[in-house]
């Protein structure tokens, strides 16, 4: 994921220097790059060194999925709007001091125009504007909500109309609570900004609360863990097992057998997978063995599914290394073909069985060995195994042949039915053979065909309300976060 930043710190302002503004944007820079953010780091940065890094900053974010703004500051709201000042603002005046700062409307459009997915911008800025007191109106306290455009999220050192901390260390004190969590694993954004509040409100014995307006469509994280420990690499051949082989000695046999496609051959072979068979096995046999048994029970093996069914059971009584690499070959062939290629669709018809594990600390190896192989894909999935996050999809419901009929499938505010062939939404036609859903039904048939375990799926209704409890859906089923090109 590329992701981009921006951080301004101006404290050498004249008749009121601050102390932490330009160690603010400098430490929080090295935590970004150590997220794997590219920083730009501007410190007393005068107002056309300002608007030349955001627009800089603008023509790059557009090459990224993910754009950071910090500034750290004096910040102040005039007439309404908010502006963020430079060491050479002009402070004589309202008027001179608005048009010798940069304004906030300024940043939000120039990240809003990128077209990239997610921006987060943060204001340590609301400190008390000492020069307010030599103009005529003088200026509202604090800063001014504004309101944040569709993917974007605008974070406050403090609530509308209340002044920020310089704090008595090296990072004022909202700064030094982003410091405190930022690299915290596996926060949503929101969780994020909710212990910076915590943080924040303690060390300032509740005189600071922070503030944020969002309107992000989907889940950030600014540093989601992957897979790094008790991870090991398996040949081509196993990671591309149509080509896997020779299948030797016992493992090899029940592996051919599970390979078969026939019942009569996979049941019983199913019956011999136990410790004292997998004891001595390669890591290579035992993942590949676990693939054959998930494709086995997806294939409705009795023996193969009542293994997975009951997946904690069956594989507790298994050495530990054999566990481990045979979870992995399950999970690897949920999405990933016998090219070891990722699969266009996951298969999903065991997901839930196998995902029910994702919490479970004796398997967490295993969700680290997948999220590692899936990282490059994270922005086509719909759901990240291990992530444990719900995801929401919106059925918008319309009329076909005078019949109720889904329209649209919508994630993140976004149309995810496409038609067969994939480029392109789907649209009803007369040449479309249609089958009809119950509310439970279409439910199971979304979880599957979107990778979703139903346990963390959930499903709203939008438009004509399903009164007699059965709806059309095409029959391809193809739900995609980006369109095939």
């Amino acid at each position: 994921m590329k992701q981009l930043a921006l951080l301004l710190g101006n404290q050498s302002y004249p008749e009121d220097e601050l102390k932490n503004p330009a160690n603010d944007a400098t430490a929080l820079a090295e935590k970004l790059e150590e997220l794997g953010f590219t920083c730009t780091v501007a410190t007393d940065a005068k107002v056309k060194k300002m608007d030349r890094a955001l627009a800089a900053f603008g023509e790059k974010l557009a090459e990224h999925e993910v754009g950071v703004f910090f500034f750290a500051g004096h910040g102040m709201q005039i007439d309404g709007e908010n502006y963020l000042t430079a060491v050479d603002t002009d402070f004589e005046s309202e008027r001179d001091a608005k048009y010798s700062s940069l304004p906030l409307n300024k940043v939000i459009e120039t990240m809003e125009a990128a077209g990239n997915r997610t921006n987060i911008l943060i204001l340590d800025a609301c400190r008390t504007n000492p020069y307010e007191r030599r103009w005529r109106s003088g200026a509202s306290r604090g800063l001014a909500p504004v309101y944040a455009p569709k993917g974007m999220i605008i974070a406050y050192a403090t609530s509308p109309g209340q002044v920020a901390y310089d704090g008595t260390g090296a990072n004022g004190a909202y700064t030094h609570a982003l410091l405190t969590h930022i690299t915290h694993q596996n926060l949503t954004i929101e969780s994020f900004f909710k212990r910076v509040r915590n943080t924040l409100s303690s060390s300032t014995s509740g005189k600071q609360i922070s503030w944020e307006h969002t309107s992000l469509m989907g889940d950030y994280f600014f540093n989601l863990s992957s897979a790094s420990a008790g991870v090991t690499g398996y040949s081509d051949t196993a990671l591309a097992d149509q080509t896997y082989g020779p299948l030797r000695g016992e493992v090899g046999d029940i592996i051919e057998r599970l390979k078969s496609r026939d019942w009569y051959r996979q049941n019983p072979a199913m019956a011999r997978v136990t410790a004292g068979r997998l004891t001595a096995a390669s890591k290579d046999d035992c993942f590949v063995l676990g693939r054959n048994i998930y494709q086995a029970a997806c294939g409705a093996a009795n023996s193969a599914t009542s293994f997975v069914d009951d997946l904690k059971g069956s594989l507790v009584v298994l050495p530990d290394n054999a566990r481990f690499h045979l979870l992995n070959g399950m999970l690897f062939e949920i999405y990933f073909d016998s090219r070891g290629l990722r699969r266009k669709g996951a298969k999903a018809d065991c997901l839930d069985e196998i995902l029910v594990l994702e919490d479970d600390p004796d398997h967490r190896a295993s969700f680290e060995f997948i999220q590692r192989r899936l990282a490059p894909y994270r922005d086509v999935l719909f759901y990240f195994p291990g992530s444990l996050t719900e995801v929401c999809l919106d059925v918008v419901v319309g009329r076909f042949s005078d019949r109720l009929a889904v329209k649209e499938i919508c994630f993140e505010g976004t149309n995810v039915l496409y038609n067969k062939a994939g480029d392109g939404y789907f649209e009803w036609s007369e040449e479309i053979a249609p089958q009809e859903h119950t509310r439970e039904s279409l439910r199971e048939e979304l979880a599957k065909a979107a990778a979703v375990p139903a346990f963390r799926l959930k499903v709203s209704y939008v438009g004509r309300r399903i009164t007699d409890d059965k709806v059309l859906v095409p029959w391809a089923l193809n739900l995609q976060r980006i369109a095939m090109k």
